[in-house]
């Protein structure tokens, strides 16, 4: 009875505790790709990539060391590439120059769902090794449209290191347990990580019979197989890898496997000092039989202390990572929170920059209207110029016909004068001739009468010559105050058009900046929208989590107290 009862625990502590390797291995998996995937869509918003401006005024050297830098700092990457949407290098960290991207699968799958994605590992051509390759569109952030496309390059070594050191840890004072065998392996049941290394590349099926039965279910799961190599027992564990919501599903698992002859151990030391202890007491008197038992009972003891000591640390180290675990939880729903109202700001800041722009725009339309009427007025103001300018030289012209007419009126006041005198000193000599000149004396009077009437004429001519001249100044006077003020209109309407010029130029660049805010704005939206998509993802992986810490806490419970039970019945 001590031994089944021993036996039953020890066995449900054995895969409890396996389980829990491989589910924490399967995490940090996850966790490690969704590192990838938050930072190649952090690397495709830079804007010496997608802002155009900024991408100008930086050079390829400045450009490469930024790329060097998140090599570097990054601790997950070998290699950093930019390609165009034909697949050729422009840009790339430090290293051999890295061709032939447009027949990359990771390529292609950009190019057709403009989207980011990860691939099943693959062995990179360099050094021959399994590598993660991650990839995403770079949007420009002016136009909104795809300009090219970033991939990173992950070594598996990055994760076998870790895995190691884990390892390594808990490990430290469990000979039997540095013997435990780890398995990574991707969606087509192929081995790209393992602790032995001709297992890589290898499928999983022809190593484990019930791998496939595991890989179906997609469960948490253990059992008991056959090591086709060695043809060992082995208890081997599954667990598969889960990725988030917003990521691409990958169908990767993880595969814990030891030895059972190392596992169950104290088992077999417990059976076969049973089995000792009640043979010698059949055979050998009863004080041997009572020593036997004795010594029995102590290793009986001293296996039950040793899994109460166990199951009493786990329990300690479970009930430390559900604290963590709620913290964790706790800061994840706040976030998610604060991410939900930032998404709404930004959705409402989007479209106050939208409205902001519109109307720009409707103003700078009305201002190009107030433009060509300051145009028409300036031609229409030429016009009436060129016109002025006609009348002036016409009645310069005027002027000059008048002041003729007006000596032309001189000269013939002068002749009508003269011929007044010379009629009058005729009609004196026709006096002196008597009879014989009195008909000359009437032609010279007729003459007399025809001069008085010419001077009277040129007298009148005279007259309406200085009137118009009067007239001709008058005109002259306004038509020089009405060139003046079109003058002064051309002038207030260049300053106007000069102004309507100045206020369309101001309003040009309100448009174009309204339409980069808004533009902006909408990437932000929709950023902010993938931020909170993905921090909705991790609160609820985060409340999974701490549900199946919760669930391993009461299991641990149970296990520490049925061995604190046996502790006292034996």
């Amino acid at each position: 009875m001590t031994y089944l009862l021993a036996s039953e625990y020890l066995t449900k502590y054995v895969i409890k505790y396996q389980e829990s390797r491989a589910i924490s291995t399967a995490n940090e998996v996850s966790h490690f790709i969704f590192e990838r995937y938050l930072d190649i869509k952090e690397l495709a918003n830079l804007a010496i990539l997608n802002d155009a401006r900024v991408s100008k005024t930086t050079s390829t050297s400045q450009k490469q060391a930024l790329l060097d830098k998140y090599v570097k700092e990054g601790e997950g990457y070998d290699s950093i590439a930019v390609a165009d949407l034909q697949g050729n290098t422009i840009l790339q960290s430090t290293g051999e120059e890295i061709t032939g991207l447009d027949k990359r699968d990771y390529f292609q799958e950009v190019i057709k769902t403009n989207r980011p994605t990860l691939v099943q590992p693959r062995k990179s051509f360099t050094n021959g090794k399994y590598a993660l390759f991650v990839a995403a569109p770079i949007v420009d952030l002016n136009t909104g449209k795809t300009i090219a496309v970033i991939r990173t390059r992950t070594p598996i070594t990055y994760l076998e290191d870790g895995f190691q050191e884990n390892q390594d840890k808990l490990t430290r004072d469990s000979e039997e347990l540095k013997q435990e065998e780890y398995h990574l392996i991707d969606g087509n049941g192929q081995f790209f990580s393992a602790t032995e290394n001709q297992q890589v590349s290898r499928d999983a099926r022809s190593d484990f019979t019930a791998f496939a039965k595991m890989q179906a279910n997609r469960k948490i799961n253990s059992a008991i197989d056959i090591d086709r190599i060695d043809g060992a027992k082995q208890l081997i564990t599954y667990a598969p890898i889960e990725t988030l919501n917003n990521m691409p599903e990958l169908g990767w698992s993880v595969v814990i496997a030891n030895d059972t002859k190392n596992v169950f151990a104290p088992q077999k030391e417990l059976l076969y000092a049973l089995i000792a202890g009640v043979g010698m007491t059949a055979a050998i008197v009863s004080v041997i039989a009572t020593f036997l038992a004795s010594r029995t009972t102590r290793s009986v003891n001293k296996i039950v202390r040793a899994i109460a000591s166990s199951s009493s640390q786990i329990a300690v180290t479970v009930q430390q990572q559900e604290r963590i675990a709620s913290q964790q939880l706790y800061a994840v729903h706040r976030t998610a929170t604060t991410m939900d109202e930032l998404g709404e700001s930004s959705k409402a800041c989007a479209s106050q920059a939208e409205a902001a722009a519109f109307g720009a725009a409707q103003a700078l339309k009305l201002t190009a209207g107030g433009c060509q009427a300051v145009d028409n007025t300036l031609k229409e103001m030429a016009t009436l110029t060129e016109t002025v300018g006609a009348i002036q030289k016409q009645i310069l012209r005027l002027s000059e016909q008048t002041d003729r007419i007006g000596n032309i009126s001189s000269l013939v006041s002068d002749l009508a004068n003269q011929t007044n005198m010379l009629a009058l000193n005729a009609a004196v000599e026709a006096v002196r001739a008597g009879e014989s000149g009195k008909g000359f004396a009437v032609v010279a009077s007729e003459i007399r009468k025809l001069a008085d009437r010419s001077k009277e004429s040129a007298s009148n001519i005279n007259a309406l010559v200085a009137d118009i001249q009067k007239a001709i100044i008058s005109t002259e006077t306004v038509i020089d105050n009405g060139t003046k003020t079109v003058e002064n209109g051309v002038k207030i309407a260049r300053q106007t058009a000069d102004a309507f010029a100045g206020v369309a130029e101001s309003i040009d660049r309100i448009v174009l900046n309204s339409k980069e805010i808004s533009c902006t704005a909408i990437n932000q939206a929709s950023a902010i929208e993938d931020i909170v998509e993905a921090v909705n993802s991790l609160n609820l992986a985060a409340q999974e989590t701490a549900a199946g810490i919760f669930q391993v806490k009461l299991g641990i419970s149970q296990l520490d107290q049925a061995a604190q039970n046996l502790k006292a019945v034996v």
